[in-house]
């Protein structure tokens, strides 16, 4: 081997190019110190694996605490089976903005909500401290909360009767994927720790990966709770046969929706009727027809199918208040 190659080999080894070297130099200080340093930890992922970090303190106050995180894009996971070498077991740790871990040794939840884009050797990145917990459908997510601040009452009165607004208010922030865009719009209520809230405003911009969301103190209504209770033990109706006519869409709508969507399954040369005034539809085909309800109250209507010489075909549909 000429000396040329062995050069070339030994900045191989180092990483390449001179920026690669740096890279790689940083990574290696970075891995070192997963062993040594006094801010060294273990962040459990949201799948379960387990690898080392850094967590250093960056600001803390009673709004919220706030940490830096540094973490290798890959490396070796520590509740795997060992593989051969140690680096039989580097892995792509998979780690982004908008994902909570857990601090092992701590107990508590961060969620990553700013990364340094300029730091390209490691994934390094600003983390939050979740403290509360919302439940959307069958997920729960860890969230940051901050508290409310308002210091005073608006008390009213009339005719002699006294009361005061409810006024306290939240800033939340949450992992943004599909679900959670989705579920959080303007007037939506949300329980936390126990205690109603309604979504004032829904900032999807406000950093990485994260939702921030701006609520309002709101009534809980455990009479409505209950109910609901109540429906969702109800047993679940059996799904249509695959070869049977029937008519696909929601059964239950709320007040003012539009753009309900139904469909004919099995069947076609039809056309849709209601016999109602609180729903209209909006646009219709042999196959399909859209819906918009048109009444602010819970109730029921029916939709009808109805072909020629042929027994309608019927869905019940229950409108639920907003």
């Amino acid at each position: 081997m000429t000396g040329i190659e062995n050069l070339k080999t030994r900045l191989t080894y180092r990483g390449g190019n001179q920026e690669q070297r740096m890279q790689q130099d940083k990574l290696n200080t970075l891995k070192k110190a997963l062993l040594y340093s006094y801010q060294a930890a273990t962040a459990r992922l949201a799948d379960g694996r387990e690898f080392r970090c850094l967590i250093n303190p960056d600001k803390i106050n009673n709004d919220y605490d706030n940490k830096i995180l540094s973490i290798p894009y890959k490396d070796v996971c520590l509740n795997k089976p060992k593989l051969g070498k140690t680096t039989d077991g580097i892995e792509e740790t998979g780690i982004k903005p908008g994902d909570v871990f857990e601090w092992v040794e701590t107990g508590t939840y961060w969620i990553i909500y700013l990364q340094y884009l300029e730091e390209d050797a490691y994934f390094r990145a600003q983390i939050r401290r979740c403290e509360a917990e919302i439940e959307i459908g069958e997920n729960k997510y860890k969230v940051y909360v901050r508290g409310p601040v308002e210091t005073t009452i608006q008390w009213n009165q009339k005719k002699g009767d006294i009361w005061n607004d409810i006024n306290y208010s939240l800033i939340v922030y949450i992992t943004k994927n599909e679900e959670t865009l989705d579920y959080f719009h303007r007037f939506t209520k949300v329980k936390i720790d126990g205690k109603m809230w309604e979504v004032k405003v829904v900032d999807p911009y406000h950093g990485d990966g994260v939702i921030e969301i701006c609520l309002g103190e709101w009534y809980n209504n455990t009479i409505a709770e209950e109910a609901k209770k109540e429906q969702d033990a109800q047993p679940k109706p059996e799904p249509p046969a695959e070869d049977s006519i029937y008519i696909d869409g929601p059964a239950e709508v709320h007040a003012f929706d539009t753009k309900c969507e139904y469909s004919i399954k099995n069947a076609g040369g039809g056309i849709w009727v209601l016999k109602t005034k609180k729903a209209v539809i909006r646009h219709q085909t042999a196959a399909a027809a859209t819906l918009d309800i048109t009444t602010g109250r819970s109730g029921s209507f029916t939709l009808y199918y109805q072909r020629e010489n042929e027994p309608d075909i019927e869905l019940p549909i229950t409108i639920r208040s907003i």
